[in-house]
């Protein structure tokens, strides 16, 4: 009996530990079911896949070819009433077009699509009112003529994205409360469709 009853204890134990290692372990980063069958919708349709902002309309629509697909609600920088972004530390989102330049699984915004902003417009401006060099301006050409991430460390600012939060705060998201740096924001479900969906490359465009 004590023999039997020493057996019991150890398997006890055993699962108890496993128990343990199962709360305490990561889930898998791996898409749900609701994102699966999204994704595998998206790839039945034709063309390539694309993003549409409207910072007015706190929207970001993905498009597949020339259809829209899915819209998702948006925030955007705290200098939103301000326009577009100029320089580094205004807290705006810019407007204009550009592309994914990288996808990171960001912890601290659950998941970052860095965007190739400045753009070359956005260079030439910063060249002509003295922002950056000319040398600055000819890294970020350099690097937007081989769809590379342009040099994110000029007086222009840089590593803006489109990402997740993470806090689920439904205040933000009821009242449009623009809380970002100049990023764009998603509920973090939606970015599990928007990173499953589209790759380096994708080309975005941001509209006041």
């Amino acid at each position: 009996m004590a023999r039997l009853w020493g057996h019991i204890a150890v398997t006890f134990r055993v699962v108890a530990a496993l128990c343990c290692v199962a709360v305490l372990s990561p889930l898998p980063d791996g898409p749900g079911a609701a994102t699966t069958a999204f994704l595998s919708m998206l790839s039945s349709l034709d063309g390539e896949p694309s993003i549409v902002i409207w910072k007015s309309q706190y929207s970001l629509t993905l498009y597949k070819g020339n259809a829209p697909v899915k819209t998702y609600r948006a925030v955007f920088g705290k200098g939103f009433g301000d326009g577009d972004k100029v320089k580094a530390g205004d807290k705006r989102t810019p407007e204009g077009e550009f592309y994914v330049c990288g996808m990171n699984h960001s912890k601290r915004f659950y998941k970052f699509l860095g965007l190739s902003y400045p753009s070359l417009r956005h260079a030439g401006d910063g060249l002509r009112t003295g922002l950056i060099s000319q040398r600055e301006y000819q890294e970020i050409e350099q690097a937007l003529a081989e769809r590379r991430q342009p040099t994110w460390e000029t007086r222009l600012g840089g590593a803006i994205g489109i990402h997740g939060r993470m806090l689920d705060t439904p205040r933000v998201w009821a009242e449009r409360q623009n809380w970002t740096d100049g990023c764009i924001a998603l509920a973090n479900a939606d970015m599990d469709e928007l990173f499953g969906a589209i790759g380096v490359g994708t080309q975005v465009t941001i509209l006041p």
